[in-house]
């Protein structure tokens, strides 16, 4: 029989009464609900992915372009990149906090990849005013 002393009483008190872990689950449900809203990983993968596709389709050195055939394709690329967008929030539901998450990561994804702080700008409001303009045009959503 092992011998209780009052280190190992101690320790087990405090082991029984230690919280759950706060991290993710495997199954991909968070522990504590409210913290979920904080959890932008697979947003942060997503606008990089969106930063990529632009870099692909329309590179930095193409920015420099003045023709009309530039234009439309970045006006193409933009409402593509915008759509895909839209269908993401539709999905997972984008509050506030997450949009202006969604805004910067992308923003920053454009900046280190080359292009000039006026394109950057124009690309992100081009993003983030479609998902704006879905939000007037549906209207403020209540809860019943």
């Amino acid at each position: 029989m092992q011998r209780l002393t009052c280190r190992t009483a101690v320790f087990r008190y405090r082991s029984a009464r230690r919280r759950p872990s706060t991290t993710i689950r495997p199954d991909g449900n968070h522990p504590m609900p409210l913290l979920k809203m904080f959890d932008t990983r697979d947003l942060q993968n997503f606008a990089n992915e969106l930063a990529a596709d632009l870099s692909r389709r329309f590179p930095p050195a193409s920015e420099a372009r003045t023709d009309t055939g530039a234009k439309h394709q970045l006006k193409v690329i933009l409402e593509g990149l915008s759509a895909r967008a839209l269908r993401y929030h539709e999905q997972n539901k984008l509050g506030i906090y997450r949009k202006a998450k969604l805004a910067n990561v992308f923003r920053w994804k454009l900046a280190e990849a080359g292009y000039s702080k006026p394109f950057v700008e124009q690309a992100t409001k081009a993003i983030v005013t479609r998902l704006a303009a879905r939000q007037q045009r549906q209207g403020p959503q209540r809860r019943t």
